[in-house]
């Protein structure tokens, strides 16, 4: 519990600074490779050819990012052929979403209060997606999730899209 508030405090840079979503994202994978690689997941992305701009703290969205991944990772435990899928998108805002071939969400309610876990005592203490709700509510985003059709789940990081990226495009 204490190495996770640690993280939190963590909160990298004070000021925001433009964000490429698609670089903060390989910035996670290439920290969870290493449980990638052992678990043997299939993992697919989809992402946009230009640049995604968010205004944000990098290193705080990567803590997020590695987050929705470990949880994905944690959620297909089990399964015969694991799967995470990986989607960025912008329109309105910037959406990237973590799906997972796992077992699905039990109690969506409570899913973003501290100290909700569906770990065993020892493996996780429930912080992990309230901090992550947290960190994503002070970028001016959401973190929403809902149990995919067909099963696993679905976690969606939505943040505002860079103003003068937006600007730039038109």
């Amino acid at each position: 519990m204490t190495r996770q508030l640690k993280s939190y405090a963590r909160k990298g840079a004070d000021a925001l600074s433009p964000v490429d979503m698609g670089d903060a994202l390989a910035s996670a994978l290439a920290m969870m490779e290493p449980q990638l690689k052992q678990r043997q997941v299939r993992l697919s992305r989809i992402l946009p050819d230009t640049p995604v701009l968010v205004m944000g703290d990098r290193v705080r969205i990567e803590q997020v990012l590695v987050n929705l991944l470990r949880n994905a990772l944690d959620a297909t435990k089990g399964q015969r052929d694991a799967q995470v899928e990986i989607l960025l998108s912008v329109g309105e805002t910037v959406v990237l979403s973590v799906r997972d071939n796992g077992h699905g969400i039990d109690d969506l309610d409570a899913l973003f209060e501290p100290f909700y876990t569906t770990k065993q005592p020892g493996e996780g203490v429930g912080l992990g997606l309230a901090i992550s709700s947290g960190i994503v509510n002070d970028l001016g985003g959401r973190l929403t999730a809902h149990n995919a059709e067909g099963g696993g789940a679905v976690f969606e990081m939505q943040l505002p899209v860079l103003a003068d990226a937006v600007d730039a495009a038109e």
